[in-house]
């Protein structure tokens, strides 16, 4: 099949032709050709003023696929993230049975292989992301599995971390960590603070997420090995990783984009889609957060995506489960944040090139002769997105049916081109 996508502009800096407007014809999932004017009887798609850049990449994705189903499938996330931008989703462990051994890593595999999106799973740390034994490891790695957590689970067994670290360097493997020490939040529901102490929440200090990055980097430095701290929240957390980057060790960063838009005060609506994890801190924080991502101290932000059921979230604020639906918003809210972007460079490098260049996954460049891993958006426009045409199986989502700046015109990857209505 033949896609020709007439005057949009190329944001890619690995590309000739970025920051330039021009004609791209696709074939068979090739770029065949880019130039400023394209005649063909291809299937026009007219998105003059749209950008294109390569394809975006969540890193972090529930899937409720396997065991999970009734929240989230991988046929559904697969539409939520077409919907959103994304064309590649480094997707979590804890399903049930856990992504754990070579089966579970090539089932994720088989089911996405004719869908729009890359499907890349994230093997658990430890049999079925209990923090108490090793995974196969090697086994998942020669599955495909791309990187290594117990994803929402934080490894609290500062051994069992260290084990993992020194275990994937012998395949120059990487391990993903979401900093969050237990015994600090017990019965956390917010961020702790002058807010959580009005409302009467208990709270979640920092100092939990502070004090497990500590560990985690002293690990690190030990080990001398690969490590990805997945969704951060605190200035503090930033810092130290900033200052172990200097001296040389190789960590990354990510934070959910929630936290860069909103702040502790929107819990005082008791609204449970604001309940998530990490929580969202104090204004001071957030803008030092979104600060932090435009200097690029925080290599690329998540969507955060936990979809929640009805029946999970249809709850008092204190019972209702953490969590938000957040891959078809993510673009807008980050664009909510940052404000107008004066160059669009860095927005695609969050949302693109990060996050595989953390993992070590192969760049999508728009050049000819290459594969059309492709996003379309038009950062001027607008998005409202209803209720009725979520693609995600659960809406658990503050946004729906609000006006949002920013649109996502469509995907193309594999083969397969997907506009949104």
């Amino acid at each position: 099949m033949q896609v020709l996508l007439k005057q949009v502009r190329i944001i890619d800096p690995s590309s000739s032709h970025h920051g330039q407007v021009k004609d791209i014809l696709i074939k068979n999932g090739i770029i065949e050709a880019i130039r400023n004017s394209i005649s063909s009887k291809a299937k026009t798609i007219d998105v003059g003023g749209a950008c294109i850049s390569p394809g975006w990449l969540d890193v972090g994705t529930f899937v409720g696929d396997p065991g999970f189903e009734h929240i989230e499938t991988i046929t559904s996330v697969s539409s939520a993230a077409a919907k959103g931008g994304y064309t590649g989703l480094a997707v979590l462990p804890n399903t049930y049975p856990a992504i754990q051994s070579k089966s579970e890593v090539e089932y994720l595999i088989r089911r996405g292989e004719h869908l729009s999106t890359d499907i890349y799973p994230l093997g658990s740390l430890t049999t079925g992301c209990k923090g108490e034994e090793l995974a196969e490891l090697i086994d998942m790695k020669h599955a495909g599995a791309i990187g290594f957590t117990d994803g929402k689970n934080s490894v609290q067994n500062p051994g069992m971390l260290l084990r993992g670290l020194e275990y994937v360097k012998s395949f120059d493997g990487i391990l993903i960590n979401h900093p969050s020490t237990r015994g600090l939040v017990t019965d956390g529901l917010i961020d702790e603070g002058p807010i959580s102490v009005s409302l009467g929440l208990s709270g979640i200090p920092e100092l939990a997420e502070v004090m497990m990055v500590k560990r985690d980097l002293d690990l690190l430095k030990y080990s001398e090995s690969r490590l990805h701290l997945l969704n951060i929240s605190c200035r503090e957390s930033v810092e130290l990783i900033v200052r172990a980057r200097e001296d040389g060790y190789a960590v990354t960063c990510s934070i959910p984009v929630q936290n860069l838009l909103e702040t502790v005060e929107s819990t005082s609506s008791f609204d449970p889609n604001y309940k998530v994890l990490p929580p969202l801190r104090s204004e001071e924080n957030r803008k030092f957060l979104l600060k932090a991502v435009k200097d690029g101290q925080i290599d690329f932000i998540t969507s955060n995506h936990r979809p929640v059921n009805i029946e999970g979230k249809k709850l008092e604020f204190a019972y209702a489960d953490f969590g938000i639906s957040s891959l078809e918003t993510s673009f807008n809210i980050l664009l909510k944040a940052w404000g107008k972007p004066k160059k669009l460079d860095h927005l695609v490098n969050v949302l693109a090139i990060a996050p595989r260049k953390a993992l070590s996954l192969e760049i999508p460049t728009i050049q000819r002769n290459q594969p059309a891993n492709l996003t379309i958006f038009h950062p001027e426009e607008t998005s409202a997105h209803s209720t009725s045409e979520f693609k995600s199986r659960s809406k658990n989502n503050p946004y729906l049916d609000r006006e949002l700046p920013g649109k996502v015109i469509g995907v193309i990857n594999k083969g397969m081109t997907i506009i949104n209505s």
